[in-house]
């Protein structure tokens, strides 16, 4: 009898102990738990607070889109006060080549291309928009002067940019005729003429004739200097930079800001423009596209050498690259390695500029 109540009072004291040990174990994992929740609410809230201190330097594209619909009528009135460039070619209806539509109050040409569906077309039209994040990055280097378009497809960048103040003027260099047509429509549209000034044909490292091969979008367009360009391809008139200048009498101290985007040509468009590239007080925002380089002849290191032997600093336009904004040129070839890393055909835009010594 006294066996089997000793036997219990055991088993009770070590159900005690048992229950004491796992009810502890417990309240330390639950404590363990509540304070890991409350390390990643503190992380969550410091990752928030970070997030919203950098969007709060990055420049507004919206404050842009606002100011781009009451500064337009401001430049009308510029515009209807000065003279007129003469046109280097005539303007032609653009019904059944091109579609209309507006975008921020302007009115809008874009080429519907005949390799186009109905609803790519359609699908093109509704993402028209203009580079307001862009033109808000590069206004560290900029603002004020005449504006350089090398590339300028329908007039996204300049247009908005003389519209807004960033430039006081913009030459806009397109060999794509059709592109062109829908630049100088949107001018003329606008009533921008003599603030945007088109001209057809396709600055390059040379004077006379080029084959331009057509995409299936009027973004893709490239001059063909190496290789053998496709029986579609069609020629177009092509020169330096340096000679286009002084064709169209730009005066290169008025000259503030160079954009070149030309599908690959880049390398070209700089090795004719050594008078161009010798104003120190010029920035310049050229795009790097490796495989459009490599498709053209020449390659990402041509291009780096060029830049790293005119310029000083540089910033990458791409808002997720790693590393400090505003960096030395000597930086360049890696802070861009990146776009050839992967599959991707990776491409991005710097703003090169040269510092006083």
């Amino acid at each position: 009898m006294l066996t089997r109540v000793r036997s219990r009072l055991y088993a009770a004291a070590t159900a005690r102990e048992l229950a004491a040990h796992w009810e502890d174990k417990y309240r330390r994992l639950r404590e363990t738990v509540r304070e890991r929740a409350h390390r990643e609410d503190e992380e969550r809230a410091t990752l928030k607070a970070q997030s919203m201190r950098r969007a709060r330097r990055m420049p507004s594209a919206e404050a842009l889109q606002h100011m781009l619909q009451v500064r337009t009528p401001i430049a009308q009135s510029r515009a209807a006060r000065i003279p007129h460039d003469a046109a280097t070619f005539q303007p032609r209806a653009l019904i059944g080549e091109a579609r209309r539509a507006t975008i921020d109050g302007l009115h809008w040409w874009v080429p519907a291309l005949p390799s186009q569906s109905a609803a790519s077309v359609e699908r093109m039209l509704a993402k028209q928009r203009f580079p307001y994040l862009a033109i808000a990055q590069t206004r560290d280097v900029s603002v004020g002067g005449i504006m350089l378009d090398i590339g300028a497809n329908v007039g996204r960048m300049a247009i908005p940019r003389v519209i807004l103040g960033d430039s006081t003027k913009a030459y806009c260099a397109e060999p794509d005729e059709l592109n062109c047509q829908c630049l100088m429509a949107n001018v003329r549209e606008n009533k921008l003429e003599g603030l945007v000034v088109a001209d057809h044909v396709a600055i390059s490292d040379r004077v006379g004739q080029l084959p331009l091969q057509r995409a299936k979008m009027s973004g893709g367009h490239r001059v063909v200097h190496a290789g053998d360009a496709h029986d579609d391809a069609i020629s177009v008139r092509c020169t330096t930079l340096d000679a286009w200048v002084e064709e169209r009498a730009i005066d290169l101290t008025d000259v503030t800001f160079v954009k070149v985007d030309t599908q690959g040509s880049e390398v070209h468009v700089l090795t004719g423009a050594s008078r161009v590239l010798s104003a120190p007080h010029i920035a310049w925002q050229i795009e790097v596209s490796p495989v459009h380089l490599r498709l053209a002849g020449t390659s990402p290191q041509a291009l780096y050498a060029i830049l790293t032997g005119r310029f000083t600093h540089f910033f990458d336009l791409n808002p997720h690259a790693a590393g400090d904004r505003l960096r030395p040129i000597a930086d360049l070839a890696g802070a861009l390695e990146y776009l050839e890393q992967g599959d991707d055909d990776l491409q991005t835009d710097v703003v090169v500029y040269r510092a006083k010594s």
